[in-house]
C-alpha cells in the first residue's frame, strides 16, 4: 500500500512516541524585498497588458519593447496618477520590514538574491579594474616588451616624421621575428630578472 510523506511521518510517530511531528522545524522563507519604487508596482500590474500589445516580437525584442512601453507610459502620468502606485510600494516596504524582522527573530539567515549576487559580482569586477597607483609595476608582455623598450627610440628615428605608434609596433614586431634564439636570449634573461624583481617587490608591498 502506498503512503504519502505525511502518512509515513504519522506512522513513524505512532511507532515512536518520542517523535513529535508537530514540533519538527519548518523551513523559513526569506521575505522578498520590493524593488523599483512605484514604477516597479506599475510595471508588475501592467506587464500583461504591455506584453499583449507586443505579441509576435522575438523574446528579447519583446522584453525591450515592454520595458520601453512601460517607461514611456509612466513618464506621461501625472503625480496624482502615479500616487497610488507609490503608496502601494511604500506599504509593501513597511510590510517587508515587518516580515524581515519576524524572519530574523525566528532564526532566519539572510541570503542574497539574484539581484544582490549580480551587484556583488559587478562590484568585484569594478574593483579589479581600479589600479593601485602605488603597487609595483608588472613587467610587460615577455621578452619582446624588453626589446621594444630598448629599441623604440631607434625605430622611431628610422621612420618618417608623423609616424604612428602602430607603425613603430609593426617595425618592432618584424625585427623581433627576424632575431635568432641566440639574439633573443639576452632579452629573455632580462625579462625573467624583471619578473623576479616584481614578485619580490609585490610581496613586500602586500605586507
Amino acid at each position: 500500500r502506498h503512503f504519502g510523506l505525511s502518512s509515513k511521518l504519522t506512522l513513524h510517530a505512532c511507532a515512536n512516541p518520542m517523535l513529535d511531528i508537530t514540533n519538527m522545524p519548518v523551513a523559513l522563507t526569506q521575505p522578498k524585498r520590493p524593488c523599483g519604487g512605484g514604477y516597479g508596482v506599475f510595471l508588475t500590474e501592467k506587464r500583461p497588458e504591455f506584453q499583449k500589445a507586443c505579441e509576435g516580437l522575438p523574446r528579447k525584442s519583446g522584453f525591450t519593447a515592454v520595458t520601453k512601453m512601460a517607461g514611456d507610459n509612466w513618464k506621461k502620468m501625472t503625480d496624482a496618477q502615479q500616487a497610488p502606485y507609490n503608496k502601494k510600494y511604500a506599504d509593501a516596504k513597511v510590510q517587508f520590514d515587518k516580515d524581515m524582522a519576524a524572519f530574523l527573530a525566528k532564526g532566519g539567515e539572510v541570503t542574497k538574491g539574484a539581484r544582490g549576487l549580480r551587484s556583488e559580482k559587478r562590484k568585484a569586477r569594478d574593483a579589479k579594474k581600479k589600479k593601485d597607483v602605488n603597487a609595483p609595476k608588472r613587467p610587460g608582455a615577455g621578452a619582446y616588451s624588453i626589446f621594444l623598450a630598448e629599441n623604440r627610440a631607434k625605430i622611431m628615428q628610422s621612420l618618417p616624421a608623423g609616424s604612428k605608434v602602430s607603425d613603430v609596433a609593426k617595425v618592432a614586431g618584424e625585427q623581433w621575428k627576424a632575431l635568432s634564439d641566440a639574439q633573443r636570449k639576452p632579452y629573455n634573461e632580462k625579462f625573467l630578472k624583471k619578473q623576479e624583481e616584481y614578485k619580490v617587490a609585490l610581496a613586500e608591498y602586500k605586507k
